[in-house]
């Protein structure tokens, strides 16, 4: 047998704290969904999503400057950053709108939510390591409580375009994950959070003007709306970052997919859309996931050397 490495985690403060900021992390995403509903209509995503992007990462650095932290990562994590940061992060926002524009937000997002199936997999390629069987079934629970949830709210109704558009954004946030998880261990999530929301910014506006897809949000309030959006991005960011140096991607994945249940919390709240049935049921079992997820704290089983 080989030598396994040390864990990364497992103490219960870190677990703790790790599960609050994915579910803090996952509320601050929900509040970017309801300010951003019916900004776009159908119109390229690029615009709303650079001045999004900027603007979280003019709230984060100026936080960063303010609390006297570094404006650069750690020696040897920032290449890794910017291309996880551009590469990732900015191009799964532009794909996840672009579905938008091929199918109904329901089916695009039970899409999306399939990330939690490709990190876990991914994770136990890389690392040869079987999940917990805690977190297996937490798994399970989140994504067939994610899929009541959204089937639920609308009817299920996308373009094959659509589902490529999709998928292809739940694997581009997989990568994502998976990356930040490994390379970022030393830099401090202030400086990963605005490093992140710069580059998500820069490859918006470059694909903006590659596609000539310049289109300004409309709406009451747009401008309003958007500084909102910015100010929810810069804090999920923090908390996805922090989370994810103190439970690792797996668990931050499946704590993640508290976002469809929160959205619809808030649009009922918000928009006074009804809560239905199937949000209850699906909500119960995403709650129950989160709470499994948090109590298998990361522990795995080594798979023997072949």
């Amino acid at each position: 047998m080989s030598d396994v490495p040390a864990p990364r985690f497992g103490h219960p403060r870190n677990d703790l704290a790790g599960a609050g900021l994915a579910v803090l992390m996952g509320v601050q995403f929900s509040f970017v969904v309801i300010l951003g509903k019916g900004l776009l209509r159908g119109q390229p995503p690029f615009a709303l999503l650079f001045i999004r992007f900027a603007v979280a990462a003019v709230i984060l650095a100026v936080v960063t400057i303010a609390t006297h932290r570094p404006l650069t990562p750690e020696p040897g994590e920032r290449l890794g950053l910017a291309l996880a940061a551009t590469l990732g992060y900015g191009s799964e926002s532009a794909l996840y709108f672009a579905a938008l524009n091929h199918g109904s937000a329901a089916t695009v997002t039970l899409l999306f939510y399939l990330y939690p199936v490709w990190v876990m997999l991914t994770a136990i390629v890389l690392d040869r390591r079987i999940p917990a069987g805690r977190l297996v079934t937490a798994l399970a629970m989140a994504i067939v409580g994610s899929a009541v949830v959204v089937v639920g709210g609308s009817g299920v109704e996308i373009a094959p375009i659509g589902i490529a558009l999709a998928i292809l954004c739940s694997l581009t946030y997989t990568g994502y994950l998976t990356a930040a998880d490994r390379v970022l261990r030393r830099t401090n999530p202030l400086t990963t959070a605005a490093w992140l929301a710069a580059g998500a910014s820069v490859a918006n506006l470059t694909y903006a003007l590659a596609f000539r897809g310049w289109s300004t949000p409309i709406g009451a309030f747009w401008g309003l709306r958007v500084l909102g959006m910015g100010a929810c991005t810069a804090g999920a960011f923090v908390c996805m970052i922090a989370s994810l140096q103190l439970i690792g991607a797996v668990r931050n994945a499946i704590i993640g997919v508290l976002e469809p249940l929160t959205v619809a919390v808030l649009a009922a709240a918000f928009l006074e859309e009804p809560i239905t049935t199937s949000t209850a049921v699906g909500g119960g079992l995403i709650l129950a996931a989160a709470v499994v997820a948090i109590l298998a704290r990361g522990a795995r089983v080594v798979e023997p050397d072949v």
